[in-house]
């Protein structure tokens, strides 16, 4: 089994960007939502280029005791700026001072990763803003691997 290594100040920085903002998600309706974006990204004909990025914040139990949680999908795009109307869009966008870990496995493992990311932020005593940003690089049903950025709150 891999060791799972967690580094320091590493930066997402994204250009051309859509972003498909997913706010108050069930948790069982996320595949959805998420094939539902793909979807809408093949019937547009967009042309994208990288990695699909998902920020992870966010999260919320209504007064049913239902969780949701809010999420942003993130692409980058070749004529970016004709989608305007469909996505919100962005030239540049960038996420410095991040805790960073890659993982490489079955998806049902990728929660080790995430579970390290949260142990590294507390022996080193440091300060997240709860968000998580989770660039797919490679996915199917029994593996995936994914880069991992938690920012770091600067002091």
């Amino acid at each position: 089994m891999p060791k799972l290594e967690v580094l320091e100040n590493k930066k997402l920085v994204l250009k051309n960007v859509l972003i498909k903002e997913l706010r108050n998600i069930k948790l069982d309706e996320f595949e959805k939502e998420l094939e539902d974006f793909e979807k809408s990204l093949n019937l547009l004909k967009v042309q994208v280029f990288g990695p699909l990025i998902i920020k992870t914040g966010g999260a919320d139990i209504g007064g049913d005791g239902i969780m949701t949680m809010s999420y942003r999908l993130f692409v980058q795009a070749h004529d970016f700026q004709q989608y305007k109307n469909t996505f919100l869009i962005q030239e540049r966008f960038e996420c410095p001072y991040c805790a960073y870990i890659r993982f490489e496995g079955n998806p049902n493992d990728m929660r080790y990763a995430h579970s390290k990311l949260d142990l590294y932020f507390y022996e080193q005593e440091l300060e997240s803003n709860g968000e998580v940003y989770s660039v797919i690089l490679e996915e199917s049903e029994y593996h995936i691997m994914a880069d991992i950025f938690k920012p770091v709150i600067r002091l």
